[in-house]
């Protein structure tokens, strides 16, 4: 393929990536107007950190450019990548949206959003793998990611998503850390 379908890969990729990032803002913004709405502080968190994850997809839209020959598999593999993150962004969402149960003891469980994040982590792998930068740093940093995301989705323990979403958190900046200084 030529410059023109690597444009309009790149153009897809960042229109599905700015659809997700504008339903968290329209959700962030929704939370801070109506404070007097009890919302679960552990998802405003998760919702923060789907916002990071966002911004760090976008940065890596120009490993796009990388790539000299397109074909439709290809293609819809580029295009998997933020419609898995755009998936894990409407469930959770969902979840921010309702009201939070009075109580120490709610529990959030959202298997099916740690089961959509950790297969952004496997795509981001393979990206990786396709683009030729192999499995380095950043594909361990993922690895990671993905079995937190994993264990996430079978526990029910409130104490053990919030010790997740700090690890995740830890891990990401780390991430964002080391891919701007190499």
């Amino acid at each position: 393929m030529d410059n023109v379908s690597t444009l309009l890969v790149a153009f897809m990729f960042i229109t599905i990536l700015t659809l997700g990032i504008a339903g968290i803002l329209t959700e962030l913004a929704e939370v801070v107007r109506n404070v007097t709405v009890k919302r679960d502080g552990l998802l405003v968190g998760w919702a923060m950190l789907l916002l990071f994850a966002y911004f760090v997809l976008f940065w890596h839209t120009a490993d796009i450019t990388l790539l000299e020959e397109w074909d439709f598999w290809l293609f819809l593999f580029a295009e998997a990548g933020p419609v898995l993150l755009l998936f894990a962004t409407q469930i959770l969402l969902g979840a921010l949206t309702e009201e939070v149960e009075s109580g120490p003891n709610q529990v959030i469980r959202q298997s099916r959003f740690f089961v959509m994040f950790g297969l952004v982590q496997l795509w981001s792998v393979a990206a990786g793998v396709i683009l030729g930068q192999g499995f380095g740093l950043p594909s361990l940093l993922d690895t990671i990611v993905f079995v937190m995301c994993m264990a996430l989705a079978f526990s029910s323990s409130r104490r053990f998503h919030t010790l997740g979403l700090a690890v995740i958190w830890i891990v990401y900046i780390a991430g964002a850390v080391i891919e701007t200084t190499a």
